[in-house]
């Protein structure tokens, strides 16, 4: 019996393993395919808003996944069989409530093993701890940065696969699509790129407006106190004037 599509599908994305996720397009139902195209279109214009917790929590997910044995091994903390599931599930659901701790250990886990890498420390608290906490806290600088190219990133995958998904499902395509992965892979940088320049366009013009509508709400607040102050005044003048 061979497996369900689903099943497929999630094997395929538990390998490291390029080829194998590109091969995923094969196994999306229409509906599933249509539904990529709509979400990849949301995560390249407006990801990095209230969507990017959806994206947080898949992003602490994997960190769980790839990084937590590592990090385990590395500061000799307890270990225990299916850690890395455990973390997974919890990194998710800190991704999905606070997306900066995420972004946080995005660049923090990588930061840290690249010191002990090529400095030749080998106590933590001399090249780990230092190294996690700077790069953690350049993820937290650039946030609204990493915000905007994840979510485009993701977005552009999902965006480019619906789509040959889609052509394959209607038999406008063969699997010989998958000869030139470096041309979808190009499509998909394309696509982020342009995806990440545009929320921060986006995001570029919201805090103008914002700006714009608080001077206009103080210029409006200072115009009525100078009314206000007037008519204070020409009150006290006139109680003031002696009568004759």
């Amino acid at each position: 019996m061979s497996p369900s599509p689903w099943f497929q599908w999630v094997s395929n994305y538990g390998q490291w393993n390029l080829q194998a996720w590109l091969e995923t397009l094969f196994y999306w139902p229409l509906w599933g395919a249509g539904l990529a195209i709509a979400t990849g279109l949301c995560f390249l214009t407006i990801g990095q808003g209230v969507a990017f917790r959806c994206v947080a929590a898949l992003m602490g997910a994997v960190i769980g996944l790839a990084w937590s044995k590592p990090v385990i091994v590395q500061l000799a903390l307890p270990d225990f069989a299916g850690s890395e599931q455990v973390y997974a599930a919890v990194l998710g659901v800190i991704g999905l409530s606070i997306p900066a701790a995420i972004l946080f250990l995005v660049l923090a886990i990588p930061a840290a093993f690249a010191c002990l890498t090529y400095s030749g420390l080998k106590n933590p608290l001399l090249g780990f701890v230092p190294a996690f906490l700077v790069g953690g806290a350049i993820g937290l600088i650039l946030e609204h940065h990493i915000r905007a190219f994840v979510a485009s990133a993701l977005g552009a995958w999902m965006l480019v696969l619906g789509i040959l998904s889609t052509l394959y499902g209607l038999g406008w395509i063969s699997n010989s699509v998958l000869d030139s992965p470096w041309a979808i892979l190009g499509a998909i940088a394309f696509l982020a790129i342009a995806g990440t320049l545009l929320q921060m366009s986006l995001r570029g013009h919201k805090q103008q407006r914002a700006r714009l509508k608080a001077e206009k709400e103080r210029l409006k607040t200072l115009a009525e106190d100078k009314v206000a102050l007037e008519k204070k005044w020409s009150s006290y003048s006139k109680n003031k004037l002696p009568k004759v």
